[in-house]
């Protein structure tokens, strides 16, 4: 009869030893044997007739082995499930531990397994004196005025023209990396690329006026973009942005086409394709509502990233203790990789995770939030709209419900918009236990604290995005 021992080997880490019998795995070893000769089919016996001797001796020892680790598996079991113990993913075979088996000599055999047990803790930080900076974006009146000359821009009839001429004419263009002398790089970046004449640095800007299809310019990449587009070009060209040496890549840039941006007028035509449907008549309806949008979009971002703070906040500041030493041996059971070969910042990173977990799970306690299909619907519908950008022409009611129920047909799919769609309503009920303290702050405040980690911890969540047309 199996026998089972249990002894710590540090706080929620645990070794239980196993021991089986004969009378424990034999009966169902000799079965196994017999429905293998049942079925059995081998050249010079009929079906079912092979003799057991034979079976034995060709798969005797893998069954044998089989049968005895299912018992100790099915004991272990019954012993987790007697005992009450709530354990992470599943026991682990120590196998410096393995007995030898061997069916010729069938006895009592020990097999040892760690545990890891799931920790106790309470989620003390969701009170009242917790705070955390609630930050509100001041929108300006030359913010809107930025957002309308964009959507202007978005809208624009495209005019094939001659000459490279006004601020807003664009050209595609062909960048081939060149030496001093203007030879093109056996090994050389190349790409096609577009951009506007008002994009090129000031400076330089002269020598583009007047340039036609077919037209070269050689010069480094820093003597015609500066700021921000230097940076955007750089990155497009598969240039580090931080080195400036890089920057200073010399190219040849041929023009293969140049285009002219005719803005639609502010009257209602355009206005109905900006936001279809909604009726607005005067330029001064148009420019309310494009506010509403802009203060919408920095209210969800600075809103994400309370969300992201609390919940770095909840992983760093809550006492949760785990067996880290079974949950290293887990990583590596998982990876198919010695223990010694699990980083320290693999088994972090998987820590950090399994600490949401364990406190989503809480909160789910706590909170009775429930996930519903509408929730998952809105969240992808989010993703959608964001992807084709806030004023998409694709953004009608009929072609979003369309692709978002086509994308939630994947069942990865699915379940990743589940899971952001729990912890965000996890999080804002989180949100509600604690004092949030609105702070107002400029665009150029706002993006600096984007870029700033959460104080409690060096790492931060990648969910910030900077708005695209401020």
């Amino acid at each position: 009869m199996a026998t089972i021992q249990r002894e710590t080997l540090a706080p929620l880490h645990e070794k239980i030893v196993v021991q089986v019998d004969e009378q424990d795995y034999m009966p169902a070893f000799e079965k196994t044997l017999k429905d293998y000769r049942r079925k059995a089919q081998i050249p010079g016996f009929r079906k079912g007739m092979v003799p057991v001797s034979l079976i034995r001796k060709m798969y005797g020892q893998a069954l044998f082995t089989e049968e005895v680790v299912r018992a100790a598996e099915q004991q272990l079991t019954q012993y987790l499930e007697q005992e009450k113990l709530d354990i992470f993913s599943q026991p682990l075979l120590i196998d410096s531990d393995a007995p030898q088996l061997n069916v010729l000599n069938p006895g009592s055999y020990a097999f040892a397994f760690e545990i890891g047990l799931r920790p106790k803790f309470e989620l003390q930080l969701l009170q009242p004196a917790t705070e955390l900076q609630a930050y509100v974006v001041q929108v300006t009146d030359q913010m809107v005025e930025d957002e309308m000359e964009y959507l202007l821009r978005r809208y624009a009839a495209r005019e094939k023209v001659e000459k490279f001429e006004q601020d807003d004419d664009f050209v595609q263009a062909s960048f081939e990396q060149v030496d001093a002398q203007g030879e093109p790089l056996a090994e050389g970046r190349r790409q096609q690329l577009s951009f506007l004449l008002k994009e090129v640095d000031a400076a330089r800007r002269s020598d583009w006026v007047g340039k036609q299809e077919k037209d070269t310019v050689v010069a480094p990449l820093n003597e015609i973009f500066s700021g921000e587009r230097l940076a955007y070009m750089a990155g497009r060209l598969g240039l580090d942005q931080n080195d400036a040496s890089a920057l200073s890549t010399r190219f040849r840039i041929t023009i293969e086409e140049i285009g002219r941006l005719n803005k639609p007028a502010l009257e209602p035509e355009f206005f109905n394709r900006v936001f279809p449907e909604e009726n607005i008549q005067t330029a001064e309806e148009f420019r309310q509502r494009v506010r509403e949008e802009v203060v919408y979009y920095y209210q969800e971002i600075a809103r994400e990233r309370l969300r992201n703070e609390l919940m770095e906040k909840l992983i760093h500041e809550t006492d949760i203790p785990l067996p880290e030493a079974f949950l290293r041996h887990l990583v590596a059971r998982n990876q198919s990789q010695p223990a010694e070969s699990v980083s320290d910042e693999t088994l972090h990173a998987f820590l950090h995770q399994l600490r949401w977990t364990l406190i989503a799970q809480q909160l789910e306690q706590l909170s009775g939030v429930e996930i519903t299909q509408e929730d998952i619907v809105q969240k992808a519908k989010a993703d959608f709209i964001q992807y084709f950008d806030v004023y998409s022409q694709k953004k009608t009611p009929e072609y979003i419900n369309r692709f978002t129920l086509q994308l939630l047909q994947n069942e990865k799919t699915f379940e990743k918009y589940a899971l952001e769609a729990k912890n965000q309503k996890l999080l804002d009920w989180a949100l509600q236990q604690i004092t949030l303290k609105e702070t107002p702050v400029s665009l150029d405040e706002f993006k600096a604290i984007l870029e700033k980690p959460f104080s409690h911890h060096s790492h931060q969540h990648s969910h910030e995005h900077e708005h695209q047309h401020a």
